[in-house]
């Protein structure tokens, strides 16, 4: 039997046999993420390969993208005309905490495509779920531990 062990929460590891490719939310490391978030009272969503993640006005998006690989997709609503300031520097906060604490090499583009609404985007690409999943739980972790309820 083929699977991978992954830290479920501190020093508790749990195997999960590898999944069918394509049916990520129902495999080992999209469960593993989406329990750490229920568990944690993280507002998230889970569509097939995808898990959005709500932190204090940002967006997380963890997929496979073609091509390009397992990504971390951050998303941060940019001021635009007459904005609540405190929603964007919340957001600011929560958008830079989590792809600081990534600790790897980001690419940033900003979306304009939706008048009135722009957006900045880091995508973070990993090699290796296990790395992804892992650094994912640990800035979330870390982000709520030093700036509390986003």
């Amino acid at each position: 039997m083929r699977g991978v062990w992954f830290l479920v929460h501190e020093g508790d590891f749990e195997f999960f046999e590898e999944g069918i490719p394509g049916h990520g939310s129902v495999g080992g490391p999209s469960r593993v993420l989406q329990r750490f978030l229920r568990d944690n009272g993280f507002s998230f969503e889970a569509e097939g390969d995808v898990t959005r993640v709500h932190v204090g006005g940002a967006l997380v998006e963890v997929r496979d993208e073609p091509g390009v690989g397992l990504a971390v997709l951050a998303s941060l609503p940019l001021p635009y005309g007459s904005s609540d300031v405190g929603f964007h520097v919340r957001a600011a906060i929560a958008f830079s905490s989590i792809v600081a604490m990534l600790g790897r090499p980001v690419g940033y583009e900003v979306d304009s495509s939706i008048e009135g609404y722009p957006i900045l985007r880091a995508r973070i690409v990993f090699d290796d779920v296990e790395d992804m999943v892992s650094s994912l739980v640990r800035a979330l972790s870390e982000s709520r531990r030093l700036f509390g309820e986003f």
